[in-house]
């Protein structure tokens, strides 16, 4: 019945292939032991080392650098199924390939692919993407820390916040400028390896996604080689732009993945549940919310497919159509997720379900990678004309 429904959306036979071994993985995998890893507020290196075997930190990193070069309907679907399980795990995936992976591949030297690109895309290393500050998240263009020359070295002065597998992570991508009057063409990127002095990492307690490793980057006088300079001098809002798009695809995709699992979930639990001797998805109440969230889901997954096919032609930049599925799968999936709490009344709040905790993380996925708001703003400008490709 999957294959067949995926048929109808226009995947390949490999295209499916690669979407049921995700999802396989998922269920075999994750699913079974998610919940206690955000109940001891465990990080879950192993499976994300394990996805690393499989390909997936590398999905659309080239055969020639450790990767497996799928194209952007097949890492569309790896991270809505990976999502399906596990937030956490699908970031990295969204975090190896695009935020860090594919700047590397577009703007890093040969030997930073060599010695920080390769590793990543096998999982033997893992990335840290550090923008957010604690004044800046949305306005990049006015971060406060700061790079400066000095010899054959930069040396990098602030801190980073919310800045997600901090304490595990084997190098920092890092967003810095070289001077805050230029805004965003004095920012550069960095990168910067675990154990470099000055480097400090402190974690930061979340009401949820306590299993994500979520902290502050320090930098205090770190010193790091110009080698490490990824790209040029003042290009680095360029670099980190590029990437957007890809980004907003896997967290577009991991908000559909998690609203299937919260359909899923909600389906099962209709037709488990009784009341007054009927199933309760025999009431009509049930059965809208269920029939809505079904549908909903159901689009939002059609504006992601569209965007990795615009990817997939080869078009300069998707930013509307990436704004587009960003913006409504995130919300579409929270409203499905509070739907899903509702169906499963107080049942929704209990530990063994997991579609209270999923409603939470589903509202982060409405702030990070660009609020709702600057979606809505970036794609007024599309429509209005203030902005063209």
């Amino acid at each position: 019945m999957r294959y067949e429904q995926f048929r109808q959306y226009g995947l390949t036979d490999d295209q499916v292939a690669i979407r049921e071994s995700a999802r396989t993985f998922t269920e075999k995998e994750i699913l079974p032991v998610i919940n206690d890893y955000e109940s001891r507020g465990q990080y879950p290196i192993d499976l994300i080392k394990r996805i690393g075997q499989l390909g997936y930190l590398g999905a659309i990193i080239p055969e020639a650098y450790g990767g497996v070069g799928l194209d952007f309907v097949s890492f569309a679907s790896i991270c809505e199924e990976v999502g399906y399980g596990c937030w956490v795990v699908s970031s990295s995936i969204n975090i190896h390939n695009s935020l860090v992976g594919s700047g590397l591949m577009r703007f890093g030297s040969e030997d930073q692919k060599q010695r920080y690109l390769m590793p990543l895309a096998t999982g033997e290393k893992i990335a840290s993407a550090c923008f957010s500050e604690p004044n800046h998240g949305s306005d990049l263009s006015s971060i406060e820390t700061t790079a400066r020359k000095d010899g054959d070295y930069y040396v990098l002065n602030g801190s980073k916040l919310w800045i997600s597998h901090a304490n595990h992570a084997d190098f920092y991508y890092v967003l810095a400028t070289l001077s805050r009057e230029l805004r965003h063409k004095g920012i550069s990127i960095f990168i910067v390896e675990r154990g470099t002095p000055g480097l400090e990492t402190r974690p930061v307690s979340l009401h949820c996604i306590k299993r994500g490793d979520t902290g502050e980057v320090i930098f205090d006088e770190c010193r790091i080689p110009q080698e490490n300079l990824v790209g040029e001098e003042g290009r680095g809002f360029k670099v980190s732009a590029a990437s957007l798009d890809i980004g907003r695809l896997n967290v577009s995709s991991r908000c559909v993945g998690m609203a299937q699992f919260c359909v899923d979930q909600s389906r099962r639990y209709a037709r488990e549940r009784t009341q007054f001797g009927r199933e309760i998805g025999e009431f009509q109440s049930i059965k809208h919310k269920i029939a809505d969230m079904a549908t909903e889901v159901d689009a939002a997954r059609l504006l992601v497919l569209r965007l990795a096919k615009v990817m997939d032609s080869g078009a300069k930049r998707a930013s509307m159509e990436a704004s587009m599925a960003k913006l409504f799968a995130s919300e579409v999936g929270v409203r499905i997720a509070l739907d899903a709490i509702q169906i499963h009344g107080a049942m929704g709040f209990a530990l063994e379900h997991p579609v209270g905790r999923i409603a939470m993380e589903m509202k982060t996925l409405c702030v990070g990678e660009g609020t709702s708001e600057v979606q809505r703003n970036q794609i007024g400008d599309y429509c209005l004309g203030y902005k063209g490709y």
